[in-house]
């Protein structure tokens, strides 16, 4: 199924993205004095990786995972769970996104802390999928 080699490239994309806006967010709080251009590339890439999350999320729910729910019939429990991660994913992000928007000049620990649990829940979320694809034999690569 090419929608599963799909799911499985944006899962490397989007995961290399959350590193780099998390990497972005810790050099912000470590060198927040110098720091102009780099604040606004953070804002850039964090708008980018919200579209992405919710284009890719908009995938799975109405294309890839119902193809997927037809051909593995049993799969349909765990699809179903991986949705729902989704919203907690997408909170995650608005958490960190309100924390970076909050003030003219962010407190950066809070924006760390909230960029850490971000990652943990995509991180999360995007391990399960890709035990979902090797439960059902599907190569991940």
């Amino acid at each position: 199924m090419d929608d599963l080699q799909i799911l499985h490239d944006d899962h490397a994309l989007l995961s290399a993205e959350v590193v780099h806006v998390v990497a972005l967010i810790r050099s912000l709080e470590q060198n927040s004095d110098h720091s102009a251009p780099l604040f606004v590339e953070l804002n850039r890439q964090v708008e980018l990786l919200r579209h992405q999350l919710v284009e890719h999320f908009a995938f799975e729910e109405q294309d890839a995972f119902p193809r997927v729910r037809e051909a593995y019939t049993g799969a349909g429990p765990q699809l179903d769970s991986l949705c729902q991660q989704h919203e907690k994913v997408l909170d995650a992000f608005d958490e960190l996104l309100a924390s970076l928007q909050a003030t003219i000049e962010p407190d950066w620990s809070t924006a760390v802390a909230r960029s850490d649990h971000f990652e943990s829940v995509f991180m999360e979320h995007a391990t399960a999928e890709a035990e979902l694809l090797r439960e059902l034999s599907i190569p991940p690569e």
